[in-house]
Parts: C-alpha cells; sequence; structure tokens
C-alpha cells in the first residue's frame, strides 16, 4: 500500500466552471417555454423531477441533461424546440475552458509535492475532452471518470490504486459527492464551496469536524504544498 499522499481532485466546478452552462441553457429553456404560453414554475418542477428520475439510468452531463429536456419538451407538446436542443448540447460540450480562480498557478505545486488523480463524474468522452481543452491533463497521475461517487467508489479507488485511506484526500464542491461519501470511506476531506451548485448534489456535511473548508482552490498549498 502506498504511503504517497495522494489528493483526488474533482473536475466540475472544483477546476473549471461547468454548472453555469448549464444554468445559462435552463433560463435560456425556460424562456423558450415561456414564449409557448408555459409557465416559469411548472417547467422549472417538471425539469427537476426528469432529471432525478433519470439520473440514476443516464447519468451526468450535457448529454443527460438534454435527454431530460428532450423528454419535458416532449411532454408539454413543444417540439419545435428539439433541433435548439441539440444545438444547446454541443455548445454545453465544447465550450472553453474557464478554469476557477487559483487552478493554473497552484495545480503545479499540489503536482510537485503529491500524488495526484482527477476523480470526475460523467461521460469519458465529455470529461477528457474538457481535461485536454483545459490543459492540465500533464498534472494528474491517472484520471477516473465513474457513472457517481458514492462510498464504494471511494473504496474502490483505495483498493485499484493500492492508496493508505489516511494519506489520500478528497478535494471538491459537492458535500453529496464529494465530501460525505469520502469521509465514511476514511478519506480526509476539503471542501472549497462553488457559487452556484446544482440541486442534486446540495447536502449538509457530515458534521464531524473532519473536513477542512476552504474558500478557494489556491488556499490548497497552504496545506499540501
Amino acid at each position: 500500500m502506498s504511503t504517497t499522499r495522494t489528493l483526488l481532485i474533482d473536475a466540475d466546478d472544483t477546476l473549471w466552471e461547468n454548472n453555469i452552462y448549464f444554468e445559462r441553457v435552463t433560463a435560456e429553456f425556460v424562456t423558450a417555454l415561456g414564449k409557448l404560453n408555459h409557465a416559469a414554475d411548472r417547467v422549472e418542477q417538471l425539469l427537476w423531477e426528469t432529471e432525478q428520475r433519470n439520473v440514476k439510468i443516464t447519468g451526468y452531463g450535457s448529454l443527460a441533461f438534454c435527454q431530460s429536456l428532450g423528454e419535458v419538451v416532449r411532454a408539454l407538446e413543444a417540439l419545435e424546440l428539439e433541433s435548439w436542443i441539440q444545438e444547446r448540447q454541443q455548445w454545453i460540450l465544447r465550450h472553453p475552458i474557464e478554469l476557477m480562480p487559483g487552478v493554473r498557478e497552484t495545480l503545479p505545486r499540489l503536482h510537485a509535492a503529491n500524488q495526484l488523480i482527477l476523480l470526475t463524474k460523467g461521460r469519458d468522452e465529455e470529461q477528457l475532452g474538457k481535461l485536454a481543452r483545459s490543459g492540465l491533463a500533464h498534472y494528474f497521475h491517472t484520471v477516473e471518470v465513474v457513472f457517481e461517487k458514492s462510498v464504494d467508489t471511494y473504496r474502490d479507488m483505495v483498493a485499484k490504486h493500492q492508496l493508505s485511506p489516511g494519506q489520500t484526500w478528497m478535494i471538491g464542491n459537492s458535500p453529496r459527492s464529494d465530501i460525505n461519501p469520502a469521509r465514511a470511506a476514511g478519506l480526509g476531506t476539503v471542501f472549497i464551496p462553488y457559487h452556484t451548485t446544482w440541486q442534486h448534489e446540495l447536502e449538509e456535511i457530515t458534521p464531524d469536524g473532519g473536513t477542512l473548508m476552504l474558500e478557494d482552490f489556491g488556499q490548497l498549498a497552504d496545506h499540501f504544498a
């Protein structure tokens, strides 16, 4: 089992902006359906229910999101928006990467002092594409794209990479995916809040005082560089 300190680092909304693009498309979607006389609160609720139902099957990312948009327009008989949804899916899939504050300066220092593993949810093509466009790929010793982040996911990471739980930390912005299950698996955790988090990821952090709370990515250098 490795005695090297390992940092498992989340990607979306930890290394780079992500949720803002989905929020932007959602706002445009609600506006477009509003012009077809569909109330905004009804559209938002229907989309939320559809996403929650589908996420267990389709997972995360632009394809899953736009599949849910498609179900909503079919349910509301607004099929004229289907081509628009396809266009917005491509926009989300290929938008320029906007790094979070402190990432570009801090990641090289973390790489020099730790083993870094990118651990992200979604589809391989989409997540690896974002990583390639970010210019950050060479800082990671390996990349793991998973369907979901659960206690078992973290235990699997420990076993697969022969990690020492006491020397392994999960860093991310989601209490539900990055913090609570990693804590339950015996890992150290670092929470870096994001200014706007998808409802699905909202959850109270386990109140055991064991999670390191930081304001931004740059502060990681004070603890792990």
